[in-house]
């Protein structure tokens, strides 16, 4: 017959994960919770249709992946300009919620792009 033979369960090493080797994917991760908390927040404190936020939300990770290559002051007058809509719409909470995530998804594309 057959022996009994305990299969080892495969373990999770958590701070192997957490090193420098995974940055990118650890940024990503945080990337995509950003994302989904601020267009929660977005649709149930500020009132803004979830599509809306969404396609914001599209267009600021798309902005900043044209714009990744540039000075460090063009993001920051690019961030400048995004509060200033905020304002002319009246949406500046929403707005800097969004530019924020502009600011996030640089980080994230400067990390990726020099990462060893």
């Amino acid at each position: 017959m057959e022996e009994n033979k305990k299969k080892s369960v495969p373990t999770i090493n958590i701070k192997a994960f957490f090193s420098k080797e995974n940055l990118p994917l650890i940024l990503l991760i945080c990337f995509g919770i950003f994302v989904v908390a601020s267009i929660i927040i977005s649709a149930l404190v500020f009132d803004i249709n979830v599509v809306v936020s969404c396609i914001i939300v599209i267009l600021e990770a798309a902005l900043a992946a044209c714009l990744s290559k540039i000075p460090i002051w063009v993001h920051g007058l690019v961030f400048i300009a995004q509060v200033v809509c905020g304002i002319i719409a009246s949406q500046v909470p929403f707005m800097v919620l969004m530019a924020f995530i502009y600011v996030f998804a640089v980080v994230f594309l400067f990390i990726w792009a020099n990462h060893e």
